[in-house]
């Protein structure tokens, strides 16, 4: 069974990740859940952008080959506490736009060459630390060595939420089930739900293909900045008032407003629907993703 392939590939440090993450691409496919392939796609072939997940943006050392009338040194780790702040974060920050693929051989040449991720530095860069350099070194060449155990912590986090998902899947669906059956099987869990939990965890930024992000930034009990979250995902200002109600109807009754139950899950699965079929401009995943995360932070639950 499909299902099973993914996890037995998850769960052998040997199993490539590109290759689990196509077979989950088909799984998506084969439950009727290709919206919910985003974030498969994007660390399939790379993101577009630097807009990426939180688990991809790694640090980076800034080194050079220094050169004066007394030595030369190939690679110097390059000072820049007299960098601004902003400088200096754009130096010592890197965000991995890398396929799965990539990152997985960048990782296996390190560990077997020690060789490293590098990204070099316009020439014109080593004039920035002219000023803490004695005067007769120059900064033949300069670049950013990034951190390669934070690269292989992205193939630790991939393996790790997407094994977290297909788990979950396969508690509801159960063992050995026929292909024929997976799909019916599946459709009575809230599938969306359950990769939105294991894939975003509590990330508060969620990643909208090459649309950009939304950072959720409501606080608790803050109804106004919860709808104004879920607002930016385009829903009319009908739904808005719907989802307003139910959440403020569930309160009133004593309930936790949840994506699961009472007037708050209603709402939510109607929307879901909605999505499915197109009305919105993002996809399944990330719309249950931002509602997920905006009930969370209105209730302050954990």
């Amino acid at each position: 069974m499909l299902l099973d392939e993914i996890i037995a590939i998850l769960s052998d440090e040997k199993g490539t990740l590109n290759s689990a993450l196509l077979k989950t691409k088909v799984l998506m496919h084969s439950l009727g859940k290709k919206d919910l392939t985003t974030w498969v796609t994007n660390e399939l072939k790379g993101y577009p952008d630097e807009n990426v997940p939180e688990y991809r943006m790694i640090g980076a050392s800034v080194h050079g080959h220094v050169i004066n009338m007394t030595m030369q040194i190939r690679d110097y780790t390059l000072p820049i506490l007299h960098l601004s702040k902003e400088r200096q974060q754009s130096l010592t920050h890197f965000a991995c736009q890398l396929s799965i693929d990539s990152v997985e051989e960048s990782v296996k040449r390190h560990r077997e060459k020690g060789q490293k991720l590098a990204r070099p530095l316009p020439t014109e860069f080593g004039g920035l630390f002219k000023e803490v350099l004695t005067s007769d070194t120059n900064v033949v060449s300069a670049w950013c060595e990034v951190n390669m155990i934070e690269v292989e912590n992205i193939l630790a986090e991939v393996r790790s939420r997407l094994l977290d998902f297909v788990l979950e899947l396969r508690d509801v669906v159960g063992i050995d089930v026929p292909e024929k059956d997976l799909a019916a099987k599946a459709a009575v869990a809230d599938t969306e739900k359950m990769f939105a939990t294991s894939i975003y965890g509590n990330s508060n930024t969620i990643i909208i293909a090459s649309q950009g992000i939304q950072t959720i930034t409501n606080r608790k009990d803050d109804i106004e900045g919860l709808i104004a979250a879920v607002g930016k995902l385009g829903f009319t200002q009908r739904d808005l008032e719907d989802f307003k109600q139910a959440v403020l109807e569930d309160r009133s009754e004593g309930k936790t407003p949840d994506v699961s139950e009472g007037k708050t899950g209603k709402w939510f699965i109607k929307a879901l629907k909605e999505t499915g079929k197109g009305v919105m401009k993002t996809g399944v995943d990330v719309v249950s993703s931002v509602i997920v995360k905006a009930l969370k932070a209105y209730t302050g639950t954990p």
